[in-house]
């Protein structure tokens, strides 16, 4: 009979931890883990962060979870959806207690039907997210990489077409503090839920994501757009804070394939920006730090 040392034991757990918190640094559900609290496909619950990121609740407090849904050249948040609308979903997360040494989160748009099924299509995440297919058809935006130099995710959510009804957003978050493994971090005890109301539909586009690249990113004084455009005509460079307003402007007319762009940051304060590519068909989202 084989008698298996408890040593050997506690150093495969602690490797296993090490493995699942490896995995699950490049967002949860990439690595096949689903933790937004949301309903499953077989009729139960999601769990949240918090399943396997508890033991840092005294040192980082629990998450808070801001969102507003904005759509092109509005301000304003929208509780109301319109169907087909396009809308720039920014996610900050903050923290009540002691600064995490990174941040990540999850989240997934669900119809309130039951059975509940994927609402809309999520798209154009910016640098340090991602969207994420799962079984079912299921969508989730979640980070890319741990976020350690602020607190902020943006991405675009395209609403479904008429006659979904009610839409819920589905979230949860975890402060982190690096050590290689779930312990001493904080994740949500419960999901952050929002609902939309559907409103009257309207004609828009469902823009096709244009491949990019940004840096520097923190920028200091200058920075470059990276960009592959599909398609020659003309295109809307954008700078946009974080309240929504449009701070910097160009118009351009560009050619299909890979071309670079000077972002326009003068007079800028330090802080963080969204900047966007707008074409007929096509378009980018992604956040920009100034220092």
């Amino acid at each position: 009979m084989t008698i298996f040392n408890h040593r050997y034991l506690a150093i495969f757990a602690a490797l296993g931890l090490a493995i699942f918190f490896l995995a699950s640094s490049g967002g949860p559900a990439a690595a096949g883990n689903y933790f937004t609290g949301a309903p499953t496909l077989g009729g139960g619950t999601e769990g949240t962060c918090n399943t396997c990121h508890s033991s840092g609740a005294s040192t980082y407090g629990e998450p808070i979870i801001n969102v507003s849904l904005v759509a092109d050249g509005e301000t304003n948040p929208i509780t109301e959806y319109t169907p087909g609308q396009t809308y720039m979903v920014t996610v900050a997360v903050g923290y009540p207690s002691a600064k995490p040494e990174a941040i990540g989160f999850s989240s997934q748009f669900l119809t309130a039907s039951s059975p509940a099924a994927t609402a809309g299509v999520l798209g154009n995440p910016s640098e340090g997210a991602q969207i994420t297919s799962a079984p079912g058809d299921r969508r989730y935006a979640e980070q890319s990489t741990p976020n350690t130099t602020d607190s902020l995710f943006i991405f675009e959510w395209t609403a479904p077409e008429a006659g979904t009804g009610e839409v819920k957003m589905y979230l949860s978050a975890n402060l982190v503090d690096r050590n290689r493994s779930t312990g001493g971090d904080s994740g949500s005890t419960s999901p952050t839920i929002i609902s939309f109301t559907e409103g009257v539909p309207s004609a828009v586009n469902n823009f096709a994501a244009i491949p990019h690249r940004l840096f520097p990113n923190p920028a200091y004084g200058s920075a470059t757009l990276q960009v592959s455009p599909p398609t020659s005509g003309s295109y809307e460079l954008s700078v946009t804070g974080m309240n929504g307003q449009t701070l910097r402007t160009e118009r351009l007319q560009l050619t299909a394939g890979a071309t670079q762009l000077a972002v326009p940051l003068e007079g800028l304060k330090t802080g963080v920006y969204v900047v966007s590519l707008t074409g007929t068909e096509s378009r980018l989202v992604t956040r920009l730090l100034v220092n």
